[in-house]
């Protein structure tokens, strides 16, 4: 049997980079924590970290991570159905989302729930092609992800379709594409030259999504554009909204903004299509049950079910 004193320790040693930030939360002294891990590594036989800054785990800690926070959970429902929940301990629930997602469709799926449980929401944002790394590593319960076939011990539903446009101010497009008022299905006149030399706005070095559609229609390479990288949904759409280049911009956001007026779309017949997944333990849990029910229904009415 592993003891769960250590387990904690160790989970609250990655979860605050160090073991000094993770004394202070644990209210014990450096050493005891220390100690702690030390009896761990012993009793399974292998380093459990990689003793950094900060500090990482190693493969086999992150198993142990993800059995301890599995079975977190699973204490918490026990709590849950003998009516003994805790106020003073309430069940947190960890989830790794897509920017895109958080600022749309996702808050608005869990807050009545959350809000009537009297749980806790722990996000992780992440881009939607890495969240299920989180979810393998034991950093979160659940995950909202591209990948479609289910990690071991893992179960995988659809949850929907975010698509894509390509949009820009119209000054920008008057600048760089020559659009004007008059001009008729323009996405097509979009040349390998204009792109090179109008400035995108992408979201992070993670994010793939601009040089798929650059390289899918436009059989360009990276490196043969210029580009701004701005890491946040919110201020992403705003440099855009701001002229200082174009993007793919997810539906949600793109269509307000396209019938206002503020945004045109450069090429409506070449979208680009993201299908969204909700990845998360096998393991009979109410709140995983519940987060899933919650965001498919929502995901229905926002996201393209085809």
């Amino acid at each position: 049997m592993l003891e769960y004193a250590n387990l904690k320790a160790l989970a609250v040693v990655v979860s605050e980079g160090g073991f000094e930030r993770a004394a202070k939360v644990l209210h014990i002294t450096q050493s005891a924590v220390s100690q702690r891990v030390r009896q761990l590594e012993e009793r399974v036989g292998q380093s459990l970290l990689i003793r950094s800054t900060p500090v990482v785990a190693t493969p086999t800690g992150k198993r142990l991570l993800r059995h301890y926070s599995q079975v977190q959970l699973l204490e918490s429902e026990l709590r849950s159905e003998l009516d003994a929940d805790d106020p003073n301990h309430p069940t947190t629930v960890r989830i790794a989302v897509n920017a895109d997602s958080l600022a749309t469709w996702f808050l608005p799926a869990l807050a009545d729930m959350f809000s009537r449980h009297a749980w806790l929401l722990e996000l992780i944002v992440d881009d939607e092609s890495y969240t299920h790394h989180l979810l393998k590593n034991g950093e979160a319960v659940g995950c909202v992800t591209t990948t479609a076939n289910p990690m071991a011990g893992c179960s995988s539903e659809f949850l929907g379709t975010m698509e894509y446009m390509c949009v820009a101010t119209p000054q920008f497009a008057a600048r760089y594409f020559e659009w004007s008022d008059t001009s008729n299905d323009s996405g097509s006149q979009l040349t390998q030259a204009q792109l090179t030399k109008a400035p995108a706005v992408v979201f992070s070095t993670k994010d793939k999504l601009h040089e798929k559609y650059l390289a899918q229609y436009f059989q360009m390479t990276p490196g043969r554009w210029w580009q701004h990288t701005i890491p946040s949904s919110e201020s992403f759409l705003e440099a855009i909204n701001l002229s200082l280049g174009y993007g793919l911009v997810g539906h949600l956001q793109a269509k307000p903004l396209i019938d206002q007026g503020v945004l045109i779309e450069l090429t409506p017949e070449k979208r680009m299509r993201v299908p969204l997944y909700w990845q998360h333990w096998n393991i009979k849990a109410k709140q995983t049950t519940l987060v899933y029910r919650a965001l498919a229904a929502t995901a229905q009415h926002h996201l393209l079910q085809q």
